[in-house]
């Protein structure tokens, strides 16, 4: 077998990762990748060694393709991605924490005229307020509707063509019938909704991140705990709380959902999550 010169091994790589990119909705584990890889390249008759190029390892024939995008896990296998599927990629990078319930609740649900919602740390709780009050606390703003639609934009933007159309065709109407039919075409494709789950709790992790770090407000009153990664037990990151807390993998199917529908209380009616 002649080895790949290296042009074309760069087209080959991009290729697969593009083709398991778009058939999983998600990152590709680079041990995957390396062995499609190599049995391609031997269905042309082909052989493949990164010392043909002068390059110690996979990892840095990966670094080669500006097409690709790699993330390094510590004491994992990388992942790959498409460059254009950045964000998403970012959100498989390390095991997320598992919010508190009262946390998530307070973040995610839509602000409701004539209210407040407070963190009183001296009680270690989240307190709902109608205006105007005078009870202390830290203040807690909402992620935003328009938040919130720029995230299912970004998420769209990244997913393959047959995908990417539809979901942005969702958000093109008003009012809460845009969630609604974006739940809706989520739900057509089971990979495409737990891709989705998982974006979206990357994305509300980092926004209650950065307002307890801005509020200096301590990792372990909001965080209860480590998720389980996809191809690993968790580590706990934060010192597990006996407070209720929540998996965004397993109830963000039932907040879009909720979220769309007019009928949804969204301070009461959360079906345990």
């Amino acid at each position: 077998m002649s080895p790949l010169k290296i042009e074309d091994a760069r087209a080959l790589l991009v290729r697969i990762v593009q083709g398991l990119y778009d058939m999983r909705h998600s990152p590709v584990p680079g041990a995957l990748v390396k062995a499609q890889f190599i049995a391609e390249a031997a269905k042309q008759d082909s052989a493949f060694s990164e010392r043909e190029y002068g390059l110690k390892n996979f990892l840095e024939f990966v670094k080669t393709a500006p097409e690709i995008a790699v993330q390094i896990r510590i004491g994992s296998d990388m992942l790959l991605a498409p460059a254009t599927a950045g964000d998403l990629l970012s959100a498989y990078a390390r095991p997320l924490p598992r919010l508190r319930r009262d946390f998530w609740r307070a973040f995610i649900e839509f602000a409701i005229a004539g209210t407040t919602r407070l963190y009183d740390a001296s009680e270690d709780k989240i307190v709902v307020e109608q205006l105007p009050t005078t009870r202390k606390g830290i203040v807690i703003d909402p992620v935003s509707r328009e938040m919130q639609i720029a995230w299912r934009k970004a998420f769209s933007g990244e997913q393959p063509e047959s995908v990417k159309g539809p979901l942005l065709g969702s958000l093109e109407g008003a009012g809460t019938a845009i969630f609604n039919e974006f739940a809706r075409r989520l739900r057509e494709n089971p990979t495409v909704m737990h891709a989705w789950n998982r974006f979206l709790q990357k994305q509300i992790t980092d926004h209650v991140a950065a307002w307890a770090a801005a509020n200096e407000v301590p990792e372990e009153r909001w965080c209860s705990g480590t998720s389980r990664s996809d191809d690993g037990p968790a580590k706990n990151r934060c010192r597990p709380k006996r407070t209720a807390s929540v998996n965004a993998l397993s109830c963000t199917t039932f907040w879009t959902t909720c979220q769309s529908k007019t009928g949804c209380n969204f301070v009461s009616r959360w079906s345990g999550c």
